[in-house]
């Protein structure tokens, strides 16, 4: 009986033991972008990437090949704030991320994400018009001084490319752009000379241009993204050539990408549809350049800088065909959209 007791109380010992150490045990998930989740402790983060232990042994992930990282500890707003921002709902993530206390967040690698996520909701609120550029880019540039081995680094530098171009600080674009080509994703590297390109078209350097966007047209696609990439390209080299008075070349190399185009990837079809609108444009046929305009500002208008970008085309073309009060509604739309970059 003493025995069976002293058995019994050694078993209960064991089995508590084996719970404190599992509930102390470490538990991250890292979702890759491609293939399943992996299950172990975070070893090392950096601007290249992850390295994860799992099943005792080490797994190494690019940083661009990353979706998303849940660490063992995660406060329940960040959780719900990483989700919406998958979701593209980036002022549903702001408002449960600015809830977080950084203070009271212990490990540095859960305070650091949350610091980008909450970067990030603000500067995409921001692209939307929908707050305030100037202190997006102070927020995106403080959390790249204090995380500078985030495996952020590179989404945070397109962040901030994409807000210097939006306040139309060419020079600071290409310079955050630029820092892309040092990623360890192949579709950073490439994104990279894309960028650089729109950069350069949006300055007028039209040589410098149609020199970046044919090497990522002319490219051999081996992911979904980079063949994305390349459509855009080919769209903004139709750009180019209307800019320099070949427009109807420039209408039939975008009507060719509207043959192929893929119904389901409108931030696509609204920069594909945008190109037309420009190649008309150039080429004097304003009715069939507002159609253009029309149809990414009626089908695409989420996608917000191309969204922006149809409506101020549309405001100057209502205008030179005699329609005031249809230039005055899209006006009247920017304003009321995107008070941020209406101006």
């Amino acid at each position: 009986m003493i025995a069976t007791r002293t058995l019994t109380a050694t078993a209960i010992f064991l089995l508590v033991s084996l719970v404190a150490g599992n509930a102390s045990a470490q538990t991250d998930r890292l979702y890759p972008v491609d293939g399943e989740v992996v299950i172990g402790k975070i070893k090392t983060i950096s601007k290249e990437g992850v390295i994860i232990t799992a099943s005792g042994k080490d797994q190494t992930f690019a940083a661009g090949d990353i979706q998303r990282v849940l660490f063992q500890g995660d406060p329940p707003e960040l959780t719900r704030g990483r989700d919406f921002i998958l979701d593209g709902q980036y002022d549903q993530a702001y408002d449960q991320l600015k809830q977080l206390d950084m203070a009271k967040i212990s490990r540095d690698d859960i305070r650091s994400d949350a610091q980008f996520y909450l970067a990030l909701s603000q500067g995409e609120m921001s692209l939307a018009g929908q707050g305030d550029l100037t202190k997006s880019t102070q927020a995106a540039l403080g959390f790249v001084k204090q995380n500078p081995q985030s495996w952020h680094f590179y989404d945070t530098t397109r962040l901030l490319g994409d807000l210097a171009k939006a306040m139309g600080n060419y020079e600071k674009a290409a310079l955050f752009y630029g820092y892309m080509r040092g990623a360890p994703s192949l579709d950073m590297k490439v994104e990279s000379v894309y960028q650089g390109g729109l950069v350069k078209l949006a300055q007028g350097d039209l040589a410098g241009a149609k020199e970046d966007l044919s090497k990522v047209a002319g490219m051999k696609p081996t992911t979904v993204e980079s063949k994305r990439l390349q459509t855009l390209s080919k769209a903004s080299l139709a750009v180019v050539a209307a800019k320099e008075g070949q427009a109807q070349q420039a209408i039939e190399m975008v009507n060719d990408l509207i043959k192929t185009l893929n119904p389901a990837d409108t931030a696509t079809a609204a920069r594909i549809y945008n190109a037309l609108g420009a190649s008309y444009a150039a080429a004097g046929k304003d009715e069939d350049a507002i159609l253009a305009y029309l149809h990414t500002q009626l089908m695409y208008s989420m996608q917000a800088a191309t969204h922006v970008e149809a409506l101020k085309e549309l405001a100057q073309l209502w205008t030179k065909v005699g329609k005031p009060d249809r230039a005055a509604q899209a006006r009247g739309e920017l304003q009321k959209r995107y008070p941020g970059l209406s101006g």
